[in-house]
């Protein structure tokens, strides 16, 4: 049986190139192409036997983790592997919570990436980061939550309430969330959590 992959890129020049990756590292396998969220929903619809899908989060017809959270919502034993240009390890950690099957960097290697895509199509799960040697650490998930919430401008009594722990709890989240960004104040801390990619607008 042929094997089906979605490559959902919105630049014609890439998707090319991606095509090419893909009839190298998986000979025989058939390359099924959207350019925006709304094409990809129909490829989807069109073809229920698709086995991967490549998708670029930064796309039109979608906004941040949105695509990747509905794609997962409605075919959750679809495997999906992130292609994009963001690779701070928060946004790829929020990725995989959001049951993303890996991460592949735009910034690649060429031998990087034929390798990963036939470790995927094995079955197996790929982090494929494009800054060598720069560590982001990563944050619980509660932490992640709180800082989240804390972009949306919610108050602690608000954040409490919204994930159901005490308003305590919340206010040693956020001093440690200062100190790990070492920042002065909440405002700081959400705009320096931004820049180095744990919040995805």
């Amino acid at each position: 049986m042929t094997i089906k992959v979605l490559i959902t890129e919105d630049h014609e020049l890439y998707r090319d190139g991606l095509r090419l990756l893909l009839e190298e590292a998986i000979p025989g396998m058939e390359v099924i192409e959207a350019e925006d969220f709304p094409a990809a929903l129909e490829a989807l619809s069109r073809h229920p036997d698709i086995a991967l899908m490549l998708l670029d989060i930064q796309l039109p017809g979608t906004r941040g983790l949105d695509g990747l959270r509905d794609i997962k919502t409605c075919y959750p034993a679809l495997s999906v592997v992130v292609v994009s240009t963001i690779d701070h390890q928060a946004s790829i950690q929020q990725m995989l919570q959001l049951g993303a099957d890996g991460f592949i960097a735009k910034t690649s290697s060429r031998a990087v990436m034929v390798r990963a895509l036939r470790d995927v199509m094995a079955g197996e799960s790929v982090i494929i980061g494009g800054q060598e040697g720069h560590h982001t650490p990563s944050l619980p998930p509660r932490q992640l939550a709180t800082l989240e919430l804390m972009a949306l401008g919610l108050s602690n009594k608000e954040i409490a309430a919204q994930l159901t722990i005490s308003p305590a709890t919340v206010r040693e989240y956020v001093s440690d969330l200062l100190v790990r960004f070492d920042c002065a104040n909440r405002t700081q801390a959400v705009l320096k959590a931004r820049r180095l990619g744990y919040i995805l607008d």
